[in-house]
């Protein structure tokens, strides 16, 4: 199924009746994308899940509490280089719609040089800094920042291989070849979750100690380079010889410049993201720290675990719309790219109002599945779902479009939003709404509806206007 062989008609926001030609093309490229997205997700959640099963009730609680640190401070890092996706993904997608095999595979090969750089550079940046960043946002307990240096430096390890992955995943992504990905994050999956309770919880007949968090840290990255190693056999494949990636031959300074161009943007853009989550926890940190625990921590951990949920399937919703913006602009129909845009978006937010009133209605009950052990956990954040069910319709917007943005190469824009909202709204009204004026995790939980349905406006203003049509790549 061809995404580019639909007319250029305008497209029609005010309407309740899917597109259904341009509906089955995004869910035919964004289902696989969805499933190996939600998969990735486990592997993150498993670390969530199986420490909140830990014998030791005050271990599990806090050890959920650093991983709220620990996650979103190792996507700071891992996130910004792996942005090399980002330009990877729409240079590929242009050039294949126009035909021009050998240069799409031209675009792999220089942005695995990049990748290569970055991985490295990331990881020695990740594993030196950790320490420092952990103890300044650890407020909740001295057990929150020691547990969150050890697993963050373990995931440290595995940010090479995640860079290149990513790259890969770009690059198969922009073709149309969704699947790839899912195959290797199956597999990463029945990994880490294999090794994740070999040591987590120890095998004492097999000598290995248990390792609590910092096991899941380590079996999380010896995953990622499993992931790696599959996406890299997969390149070698009858599939892609016509690309012919593996030419030295192939190395252009322009093309390199115009990933690295790119990712400097959408690199930020998830740096500034990952910075607001952390100044987020910090704060409710703060509020633990004056009633003494780690429980609104770990209620917040397993909120953002719920959430995302959610915006993982609307984020491979959003790449498979990144592929069909970029084709249709490669073939000059800025038309059905718009549509393509709005249809994923409608599409989405039928599914989250289902899942809003899910939310709405067994808030604590989602939350046991995270902390069964520890009751507080999902009594303290069950008033907060429901902050997060408000924000679920503004977020697929959202996320659909700054994705679509990037597909079309505004990646600029998106950051500047972003920085503008995280900073502007997010951390100051979460300070504000949280430990400043005591209204607790649900006022904190409110600056981030807020924030998410002001993301979801101005992406959509932007994507109503054409600036972005006419971006060359």
């Amino acid at each position: 199924m061809q995404l580019t062989d639909l007319g250029d008609d305008p497209p029609r926001l005010f309407k309740l009746r899917l597109e259904l030609p341009l509906v089955r093309r995004v869910w035919a490229l964004g289902s696989w994308v969805m499933l190996a997205m939600i998969t990735q997700f486990l592997v993150n959640a498993a670390d969530n899940f199986m420490v909140g099963r830990l014998d030791d009730h005050a271990l599990a609680t806090a050890s959920q509490a650093a991983l709220g640190l620990g996650m979103p401070f190792f996507w700071a890092v891992g996130g910004f280089f792996c942005a090399v996706a980002f330009g990877t993904q729409a240079m590929t997608a242009r050039r294949y719609a126009e035909g021009d095999h050998a240069r799409a595979g031209q675009v792999l090969w220089n942005s695995l040089v990049v990748a290569t750089i970055a991985g490295i550079v990331g990881g020695l940046i990740g594993w030196f800094t950790t320490p420092t960043a952990i103890d300044f946002l650890a407020k909740a307990s001295p057990e929150q920042a020691e547990l969150g240096v050890a697993y963050a430096r373990m995931r440290m390890l595995g940010i090479p291989a995640m860079v290149l992955t990513f790259s890969y995943k770009a690059f198969f992504d922009g073709i149309g070849r969704t699947r790839v990905h899912l195959y290797a994050a199956l597999v990463m999956n029945l990994l880490n979750i294999g090794l994740n309770y070999l040591f987590i919880y120890g095998a004492p007949s097999l000598g290995v100690p248990a390792m609590a968090l910092t096991g899941a840290g380590l079996a999380s990255a010896i995953s990622t380079y499993v992931g790696l190693f599959i996406m890299f056999g997969i390149s070698l494949g009858p599939a892609s010889r016509r690309y012919q990636f593996y030419r030295w031959a192939h190395t252009r300074w322009s093309i390199i410049r115009d990933i690295v161009r790119l990712m400097l943007p959408s690199g930020s853009a998830t740096v500034i993201l990952m910075i607001g989550f952390m100044l987020f926890m910090r704060f409710v940190g703060e509020i633990d720290a004056r009633v003494g625990g780690n429980t609104y921590s770990a209620a917040t951990k397993a909120l953002m675990d719920t959430a995302s949920m959610c915006f993982m399937p609307v984020i491979a919703l959003g790449t498979a719309t990144a592929t069909a913006v970029s084709q249709s602009l490669g073939v000059g129909k800025p038309n059905l790219a718009a549509r393509y845009g709005w249809e994923s978006v409608r599409l989405g937010v039928y599914a989250m109002f289902v899942v809003a009133a899910i939310f709405l209605a067994f808030p604590e009950q989602i939350l046991r599945i995270w902390a069964p052990n520890d009751p507080a956990v999902a009594a303290a954040g069950a008033d907060a779902l429901r902050w997060v069910a408000a924000g679920l319709p503004a977020l697929v917007v959202g996320l659909v479009l700054s994705q679509a943005l990037y597909g079309a190469g505004a990646n600029t824009f998106v950051m500047v939003v972003e920085g503008i909202l995280h900073f502007g709204v997010l951390v100051p009204l979460s300070w504000l709404l949280g430990p400043k004026l005591g209204y607790g995790l649900e006022g904190v939980w409110l600056a981030a509806a807020l924030y998410t349905n002001l993301m979801g406006l101005a992406m959509a203003l932007k994507f109503l206007g054409r600036g972005w049509r006419s971006i060359r790549l």
